[in-house]
């Protein structure tokens, strides 16, 4: 649970997810990361193209340098509780529609960088 912590607040700056089309990889700026109840989330639009890429392959690679290097592997499962999602976009500050939606981060394995050098590698 502390590793989760440290990456969501790692992540409170733009931070990058890079996902496959096929055989070619997209990379795209987020901003926001929420825990709520030890679970790890982001969200995004159904409409969007990251959505689209993520239903057919939910492998995922997250970068951010806004604090610390982050760099993390994670399979991101959309929630198909409305509810829970307008709590975590209501949690991300972000406007909730009918095509708002959270992804949960889970099999998350990665490692931090601190200024100094220094790597410490987690998993969630």
């Amino acid at each position: 649970m502390e590793d989760t912590f440290s990456v969501a607040n790692a992540l409170s700056g733009v931070f990058y997810i890079a996902t496959t089309d096929s055989d070619q990889p997209h990379v795209r700026p987020f901003d926001g990361a929420v825990i709520i109840d030890g679970h790890f989330y982001i969200g995004t639009d159904r409409q969007k193209d990251v959505f689209k890429q993520i239903e057919k392959n939910p492998k995922i690679e997250i970068f951010s340098m806004e604090q610390n290097l982050v760099r993390f592997t994670a399979e991101a499962f959309p929630v198909d509780d409305k509810k829970l999602n307008q709590e975590i976009y209501e949690a991300l500050g972000k406007d909730f529609n009918d095509d708002s939606v959270a992804l949960e981060l889970k099999n998350a394995k990665g490692t931090f960088q601190d200024s100094m050098g220094e790597k410490t590698d987690f998993s969630f």
